[in-house]
């Protein structure tokens, strides 16, 4: 459940600020565009992530941070006017910014006593708190904006945020940081290129950088009621408890999967299927059932996914990594930005095509990116499994 702080605050702008921003009567290719700003530090925060890692524990940064997110947020909604989304939009970026650094704090924190074997599961769980917190967190948030206002809406979500922080009490005692402040940038950077230039980090960047598995028309979903010809009540339920069981199910069900399978290969083939479900969505009525059906389909594969990208970067980081916070960092930053760059896209293909053109852009760009990839996995574990086979004889022979 330490991820549940991110949950809540990526969560609110995944979904709530979309349906927040369409009740407001902003743009759907607005409020992409909004929302992918808004995203932004989910990619770019890894030139500052070695902060976490040095100086401070890492439970001070997971608190401290959490603070910082809860008050910038809270703020942001305080002073959300339609006349003003630049303001609104710098504050939740820098909520989202501060969150992101969060979350690879507790990450690395995480990486220092959970056991290889577990991995995968474990990775289930955190988007389980990930995912199904964040959608009820964002449901309870477009429950309320019926009856109560932005301002204290806001004062809502910093509460939530802060309070979600607490079962951080629950984690092991994290150890002191082992790089030294003046080595910041510098000691921690080098020790990143040493890691990230063993071959199977250098895949892991790949896959994460390729839009495949990034599932990014979540973000816009809770923004297409309209177009479904769905109900805002039945939007809300469904982008918000129905996404939650059905986003947590998936993660914790992908965890256990990728304890058992290839995490490449399920990463991958997650995306590929959550591809062909939004081709399906687009492809059929535009009806509220077909909304219902293929929201909820399309996130429960994401919720495998994003469980097989957890468990393959905690994999890949190992146990004891003085630089894990910021390594976890450099795998969110690539595939938060396949996530930032492909809403922007989702954005222009309703923009050009309405929600037809959007979804046909997400499911292609799966499609299209992740069939090589796919034979590209294949390919290397036919040729890793020889290399091997080899290396037992000769060890045997020895």
């Amino acid at each position: 459940m330490g991820t549940l702080t991110f949950g809540l605050v990526a969560g609110f702008v995944v979904t709530a600020l979309p349906f927040l921003l369409s009740k407001s009567g902003v743009r759907v290719d607005r409020i992409a565009s909004i929302s992918a700003e808004a995203m932004s530090p989910t990619f770019w925060a890894f030139l500052i992530t070695p902060i976490v890692d040095v100086a401070f524990t890492r439970r001070m940064y997971s608190f401290a941070l959490a603070i910082a997110s809860a008050a910038s947020l809270g703020s942001a909604l305080w002073f959300f006017s339609p006349q003003r989304l630049l303001l609104f939009t710098t504050l939740v970026l820098f909520a989202e910014l501060a969150i992101v650094l969060q979350g690879s704090a507790v990450s690395g924190w995480s990486s220092e006593f959970v056991p290889e074997e577990e991995r995968g599961k474990v990775g289930g769980w955190i988007n389980a708190a990930n995912l199904g917190g964040g959608a009820l967190g964002a449901m309870l948030v477009m429950w309320s904006a019926k009856w109560m206002s932005f301002r204290m809406l806001g004062m809502m979500i910093a509460f939530a945020t802060l309070m979600s922080t607490l079962v951080l009490l629950r984690f092991p005692e994290p150890t002191a940081p082992q790089i030294p402040l003046r080595l910041i940038f510098g000691g921690t950077f080098r020790s990143i290129v040493r890691t990230s230039r063993q071959p199977q980090v250098l895949i892991g960047f790949l896959l994460f950088l390729a839009p495949v598995s990034c599932t990014a028309a979540i973000n816009l979903f809770a923004s297409l009621g309209n177009e479904f010809h769905a109900s805002a009540q039945w939007v809300i339920w469904t982008t918000g408890a129905g996404v939650a069981i059905i986003s947590a199910s998936g993660s914790v069900m992908g965890g256990y999967i990728a304890d058992r399978m290839d995490r490449g290969i399920l990463y991958i083939g997650g995306g590929m299927l959550a591809g062909v479900c939004a081709l399906l969505m687009a492809s059929t009525p535009h009806t509220q059932p077909i909304f219902i059906v293929g929201v909820l389909a399309y996130n429960f594969i994401a919720g495998i996914c994003y469980a097989a990208f957890s468990a393959l970067g905690l994999e890949l980081v190992g146990i004891r990594n003085p630089t894990a916070a910021t390594q976890l960092g450099l795998f969110s930053a690539a595939t938060n930005g396949a996530i930032v760059y492909m809403t922007w896209a989702d954005g222009q293909g309703f923009r050009l095509f309405g929600v037809r053109g959007l979804l046909l852009v997400d499911g292609l760009a799966a499609l299209v990116s992740g069939i090589p990839l796919l034979l590209f996995l294949r390919w290397r574990a036919k040729r890793i499994i020889p290399v091997l086979a080899v290396a037992e004889a000769l060890s045997e022979e020895a």
